[in-house]
């Protein structure tokens, strides 16, 4: 098969998969990263992961979960008892929304609890069994990432946030802390998990536990884009708005907060680099260096897998206004990037069966 993937690895991970190649026992944690629409891409590399490689795993001990907006989207429905069918259901609810009419705060927050029941309540206004399955799922732990918001970022006038994206763009111009003071890293965590989170950035984390109540409105959080969408509040906690995961954890990266551990770090992801914040993604020269991620092993498309992509890119949040008034011609393009997606799986399977991924890999 021609090699359509980039494998790479931080310094620990990488001796580990050049000794004894890569197995799911290696696994203690899967990261997934925010990007909307670009998940498209790998969606067949997380449902051969899911569906299929862990699924060989005999190790007891459930696997970490941490994902921010649709990281965490993905990562949900990974944590239910069919992660391959509601991987592909989520990819297609995800295609599925619709702003042929008007993209408003109000249109974007219909087309993404469409998407959230078929992701939860399998097509039902009725999501607790979905809930359910995560929050009981003897496989795995799963943690949500979202912003806690202060300052002009905490106001729910649209202005207000304006203006503090603003203050933190031209701030970000100096290094990774443009926003000191207007966030805070939240993480909603599995009751069953005694996970403890240090803030190495600076950024502080606001702990707090995944239930049953909040799981719909956590997930919600951290994929709210601020401005184009109304911000999340929870009643125990109601002068505070609650944001995307990707402002602090636009690619989270384990060196910034996660726990040390000696398991292997696993992250599928569309592009061979992290961008640590939201605001990084505006300077190309600044990428997560591999002291950040020491255990982790990366799974991308390569550029040329890319490039055989319609419009020779990785699908995007922009598409939906580029498209708007031909959303068919969208529908079919992303349609095609899922089913093209799935070689990306098929690759990684079969690196992993041989062993030849300790060839293919390369430090980060």
């Amino acid at each position: 098969m021609e090699d359509v993937l980039t494998l790479a690895a931080g310094p620990t991970a990488l001796k580990h998969v050049r000794e004894h190649g890569l197995s799911p026992n290696d696994v203690s944690t899967i990261f997934g990263a925010s990007g909307a629409a670009k998940w498209l891409a790998i969606a067949g590399l997380d449902k051969a992961i899911f569906g299929n490689w862990m699924a060989d795993r005999t190790a007891t001990a459930p696997v970490d979960l941490y994902g921010t907006s649709v990281g965490a989207f993905k990562l949900a429905a990974a944590a239910r008892r069919d992660p391959g069918r509601l991987l592909a259901t989520l990819a297609q609810a995800y295609i599925a929304q619709s702003y042929s009419n008007a993209l408003t705060p109000d249109t974007i927050s219909i087309e993404t609890h469409k998407t959230l029941i078929q992701l939860l309540g399998d097509g039902s206004e009725d999501m607790s069994r979905g809930v359910s399955e995560v929050l009981t799922s003897p496989h795995y732990h799963l943690h949500i990432g979202a912003v806690r918001a202060h300052g002009l970022l905490n106001s729910d006038r649209r202005s207000g946030k304006i203006m503090a994206l603003t203050h933190g763009f031209l701030r970000s111009a100096g290094g990774r802390n443009a926003l000191h003071g207007m966030a805070e890293r939240a993480v909603f965590s599995d009751l069953r998990s005694n996970l403890r989170f240090e803030a190495r950035d600076g950024f502080p984390v606001n702990h707090r536990r995944l239930t049953e109540q909040n799981f719909y409105d956590a997930l919600r959080a951290s994929g709210t884009i601020p401005v184009y969408m109304r911000p999340v509040h929870f009643a125990e906690d109601p002068r505070h708005s609650y944001l995307d995961g990707g402002l602090l954890d636009y690619h989270p990266v384990p060196g910034s907060f996660w726990p040390t551990s000696a398991g292997i770090v696993l992250y599928p992801h569309f592009y061979d680099h992290f961008k640590i914040r939201w605001f990084d993604k505006f300077a190309p020269w600044r990428k997560a260096g591999s002291h950040l991620l020491e255990n982790v092993v990366m799974i991308a498309p390569n550029p040329d897998f890319v490039r055989a992509l319609p419009d020779a890119k990785l699908p995007s949040r922009q598409d939906f206004t580029k498209y708007r008034r031909r959303e068919d011609v969208r529908f079919d393009k992303w349609q095609t990037i899922v089913r093209q997606s799935d070689v990306l799986g098929e690759r990684f399977l079969e690196l992993c069966k041989t062993g030849d991924i300790a060839a293919h890999i390369h430090p980060l």
